[in-house]
Formats: structure tokens, sequence, C-alpha cells
């Protein structure tokens, strides 16, 4: 097997970059342009030496899957960004629930979505500056390149952004600005962040590479779309676009967003979740009880609090919510000090007043990467009645199910629920809902 060939590949399955997944003898296709249970001819493009693997794309599809249809957006398949648009909407949600239990043994009781389309519903949203001078647009980078795919008119954008990301590409190219080129390490603009309140409001954080550069201000100055305008610096290789230092160049810096019946404040550089409606559904239920019932106690502990939303639902329902966060920008608005949630437990647990012993609940949200070993070791020291579970990387909760539930963890599963939010990609948001073994 060689780049080059040409194979028969029935896909079993999805990957997380859209990819039909088949076996070949022994070796792992992904197949661009399969989806499950179709099969077709695909021309190899790579094959790995390291590991029984090889990536090809599709040139004749031998049948049609039943939820196949004509992609609404005019950049599929040059944009990454909604590797799914090719199925419908009900088709990918049941893709979503079988996956997680066939390929991360995930049980769930249902998956929530919201009624519509799928479409117009992120609210914030990283573009990459590509092109050149007088002729610059906005995309992402192609899986696997330093290629930029326009995203001019994105369909998932809401409509705040895309009004927002039309205005500074018109004001961008009658300056003549030069976006930066990563493998040239020159020019002037690398990324711009923009979020919405839904309401009208947007605001535009744009990324330069050097901390002097007068173009930024000039298109500032210019721009009437956006409520407010940050300035970011990030000089480091790689595609990570926050920028490590901000400045306010224009109007207001943060935006007060509605989620979940709380009301948060983002800056230029705090996370929001690109799609709130339905990230709200997952945050309600993660503080109650599967059924739906409110949970009542002493201490509540909040790993992971981000905005600061759990928080703010946990002090409705307990006398003391304690939370935990590293980034600086959302400890602050906490009120807490940055601090990794290994240490911020490793100072419960060591506490000689046994505070640890108080907390009736523990609420989590990690990263896709997920807690980990040394914090789920930390938690199973810790054997709360109860530990509830909100994740967006099914493999790693997966992973932190095991440790925490294993012979050496200290809780069971009692059920698991998943939430639809970014619809036309892989991504899902799962809460799992766990009790204290004894």
């Amino acid at each position: 097997m060689k780049p080059g060939d040409t194979i028969t590949v029935m896909a079993q399955l999805l990957s997380r970059h859209g990819d039909g997944v088949g076996t070949v003898e022994g070796v792992e296709i992904h197949a661009a342009g399969l989806l499950p249970g179709e099969t077709g001819e695909v021309t190899l493009d790579y094959v790995s030496r390291q590991r029984p693997r090889a990536h090809g794309a599709v040139v004749r599809r031998r049948n049609t899957h039943p939820g196949r249809r004509t992609p609404p957006c005019r950049h599929h398949g040059r944009c990454n960004g909604c590797p799914v648009m090719d199925m419908e909407p009900q088709h990918q949600r049941r893709l979503k629930q079988a996956e997680l239990k066939e390929q991360y043994g995930l049980e769930i009781d249902r998956l929530v979505a919201l009624d519509g389309d799928g479409l117009r519903y992120r609210w914030s949203s990283k573009r990459v500056f590509s092109g050149e001078r007088g002729a610059v647009f906005l995309g992402s980078y192609m899986r696997g390149t330093h290629n930029v795919a326009d995203m001019a008119g994105c369909l998932v954008d809401h409509p705040d952004i895309v009004a927002a990301c039309e205005e500074l590409i018109e004001i961008t190219n009658s300056i003549r600005a030069e976006p930066y080129d990563e493998i040239e390490e020159c020019g002037d603009l690398r990324y711009a962040w923009l979020k919405t309140d839904g309401r009208g409001h947007v605001l535009l954080t744009i990324v330069t590479a050097e901390p002097q550069c007068h173009v930024v201000h000039e298109i500032a100055e210019r721009l009437r779309v956006p409520a407010g305008i940050a300035w970011g610096v990030n000089s480091r290789r790689g595609n990570d676009m926050r920028g490590t230092t901000v400045r306010p160049l224009r109007g207001r810096q943060s935006l007060q967003v509605d989620l979940a019946g709380t009301e948060v404040h983002v800056g230029p550089l705090g996370f929001l979740q690109p799609n709130p409606a339905a990230a709200a559904l997952a945050y309600r239920d993660l503080v109650r009880v599967p059924a739906g019932g409110l949970l009542h106690g002493r201490v509540a502990l909040d790993l992971y609090a981000g905005a600061g939303i759990t928080t703010s639902l946990l002090r409705k329902q307990f006398e003391r919510v304690i939370p935990s966060e590293s980034y600086p920008e959302s400890a602050r608005a906490l009120g807490i000090t940055p601090e990794l949630v290994e240490d911020f437990l490793a100072r419960l647990l060591a506490d000689p007043r046994g505070r640890a012993r108080q907390v009736d609940l523990v609420v989590a949200n990690p990263p896709r990467s997920g807690m980990g070993k040394a914090v789920c070791d930390q938690l199973n020291q810790l054997a709360a009645p109860r530990l509830h579970i909100m994740s967006c990387g099914p493999a790693s909760l997966s992973e932190d199910l095991r440790r925490l539930t294993g012979p050496e963890g200290s809780y069971r599963v009692l059920q698991a629920r998943a939430y639809d939010t970014l619809p036309q990609t892989n991504h899902i948001e799962i809460v799992t809902w766990l009790v204290g073994r004894s």
C-alpha cells in the first residue's frame, strides 16, 4: 500500500475531522468524502510509516448514506470547520450518539438538541488573515497545511459576526494592510477573534505578531460595526490564536451575555461558549440531578470554573461554593487567585480543619484533554457524595471515568447525557452524573 494506490474502502465510523474510517488489510484508512456505511474507491495520498494508517480521498462512491445531502455552504470541502455538513441534522445526531457508545463505550440516555437547521448559532469565532495586500480575506487553516480557506459569509456564524467580518475585510483592503505570512514570518495582521452577545454588540480582537503595528490603529478608527476593539500580540510559532498581551483600542472591552439565566462578562481573551443556547441546557443539567431536580447542601466545588456560570448557578443552591480556575482573566472575574485544579485540590485535602469532608458536590468542566490521572486520584481521595462532569472530549472522559469508577475509584456512574452544541461538526458535550460508592 503506497501513495497513489486506489483501493476499495467501506467506512465504519467517522473521524473527528469528518473522514470516513475503514480498515483494509489491517490498515486504518481515513477517506475524505465517505460517510459511515458507504463504500467507495479511495486514492491514497499519504501512508504512515510509523503506524498502520493511511489517508486518501474518494474518487467514486458505490452507495449513498440515506442521510447524505448537498452541503448548503459553498466553502464545504475547503474549510474544515463543518466536516459533517453533508449529512442531514437528524442523521448527524444519530451518528454522534452511536459513536459515543461504539468508539468510547459511553452510554447516554439521550442526545439533546435545539430545534432548527443548525446554522447561524456560533457566537464566538476565530479567524486567520490571509491573501495579499488589497485582496485579504478571513478564513481558517485547512487541515494539515498552512493554506487558509476563505470563510466569507460563514453559515454557522451569528449574523452579527458575519457583518463584522465583512466590514473588517473591506477596511483592511481599502488601506492595503498586509496579512501575516506564517512561513516567511512577516506581515501585519495575523488573527481576528470575534464575539457577540446576540444583541447586536460585537467585540473584536485583532492579533498581530509584532507589538508595533500602526495599521491596527487605522483599522480600529474606521470600523463601525464592532462595539469594542482590542489589540492582541502573539509572536509565537504555531496555531494558537490567543494573543499573549492585549490592550484596548476603542469602545467596550467586555460583553454581557445571558447564559443559563446567569449574566457573565466576557473580555477580549475570555472564553465564550460558541453556542450559548445549547450550552445553557448542559449547564442547567450539570448542577441538577438527572431527572431535573435541584440539589442543596453546604459546600460545592466548581473545578475549571471558567467564566463562572456554574459558580453562579450553584450559589443559588449551596451555602458555600468554592471555584477553581487557572486562566487569569476568568479567575479575576471570579475574585480568586489563578490556580491549577490539582494545586487547589491538594490544598483542600491537606487542610487540617477537614474542610474537604464537608463537600457535598463537585462539579468539573475540564478542557478537551480531560482531568487526567492526578486530578482523578485526588477526587477519589476526596470521595464526595456527588461528582458531576461536563466534557467536550469523549476519549478523555472515557479515560477519566475508568480512573474514577475502576477498582481504585470512589464513584459509580449514575447517568450520562449528550448535547449537540456544535451542529455540522463531530463536537459533542456530555454531562455525566456520578455518585460515591459509599
